[in-house]
Parts: C-alpha cells; sequence; structure tokens
C-alpha cells in the first residue's frame, strides 16, 4: 500500500482556487472555516516584534500590501510574523558578513567560513518559503487572479476611458 492521508499535495484554501482560477473544475469546499478579514488596525506591528526594528520595519512593508489584496486573515498573523524575524535574521547577518568577511581565522590561525552564512542562507531560504505562501514573489503572484470588482479594474490605464458607461462588463 502505498503512501497515507498525508500523502500527495496539500489542498489549496478555497479562497486561493478563487484567485487562481480553478481550470479543472474540481469542486470547491463549500464549508471551509473562513477566518475573519483583518482591518487597518492589522498594519500596527505585533508585540512579538517590539524591539526587532528591521522586523517592525518588514511588518510595516508587508503587512498593508497583504491586507490590500485580500490575502491575509488574522489566521495568517503567525506566518508573516516569522517572516518579519527572519528578514530581520537574515539582514543581521549579511551585516555581520559585510563587517568580518567571507572567511574568518580560526583560533588556530586557518581560515574558515564565516558561519554567519549558514545563518543567512536558512534565514533567506524561510523568507522564500513564507513569501511564497502569501503570493509575495513573483511566481506566486503569477498564479492567483483578482477577484471580480477588486481594485484591479480601478487601477487598469483604461479605466474611466469610456464616459458615460460605469461598468464596462455590461457591454
Amino acid at each position: 500500500m502505498a503512501g497515507n492521508a498525508n500523502s500527495g499535495r496539500r489542498p489549496l484554501p478555497t479562497h486561493l482556487k478563487v484567485l487562481r482560477g480553478n481550470p479543472g473544475k474540481r469542486r470547491i469546499h463549500p464549508s471551509e472555516p473562513t477566518p475573519p478579514a483583518v482591518t487597518a488596525a492589522f498594519d500596527v506591528p505585533p508585540p512579538e516584534l517590539a524591539g526587532d526594528d528591521l522586523a517592525e520595519t518588514e511588518w510595516r512593508r508587508v503587512a498593508p500590501m497583504l491586507r490590500a489584496c485580500k490575502l491575509v486573515t488574522e489566521a495568517e498573523r503567525p506566518l508573516l510574523i516569522t517572516l518579519c524575524q527572519q528578514w530581520s535574521r537574515y539582514l543581521e547577518a549579511q551585516q555581520k558578513i559585510r563587517e568580518l568577511g567571507m572567511l574568518i581565522k580560526t583560533p588556530a590561525g586557518l581560515p574558515e567560513p564565516n558561519p554567519f552564512l549558514d545563518i543567512q542562507k536558512t534565514s533567506y531560504a524561510m523568507c522564500r518559503q513564507l513569501w511564497i505562501e502569501l503570493g509575495l514573489t513573483p511566481s506566486g503572484r503569477a498564479k492567483m487572479h483578482a477577484l471580480p470588482g477588486d481594485t484591479a479594474e480601478e487601477l487598469s490605464k483604461w479605466h474611466g476611458l469610456l464616459s458615460g458607461v460605469t461598468d464596462v462588463r455590461n457591454l
């Protein structure tokens, strides 16, 4: 017997299926739990990031984007906190590498790779996974479609070109 209940790809959340489209026309889970939407208060960095200026700055950059795209709820809060902490760790490791160089000397005087290189690599790999998960990379965004009635139509360069027509979809 091959595999178990955890084998295969993880199912996509319903809201991501709607955003990305459902080309296979597979059934969408009708009773999937929906966490509450976030308000503008979500843009304020949480207490978990207090004292970490780099993480707070990243929160202030990313949280409003995700909220405006309606891709984040209270359920994604820990994911976003982790992303900001990992990005802060990445930047700190990068700064240490600049200060100390790519190679450092051991107590015996032999050169070895800077240990901050491993921290940088691990933190970046974690950030990359979280960026993809949250749709913050070009490939992650390419899989998503704007919901009908969203701001995508308002931001179009053609929006408002036809005077007197309020809804272009009715043409």
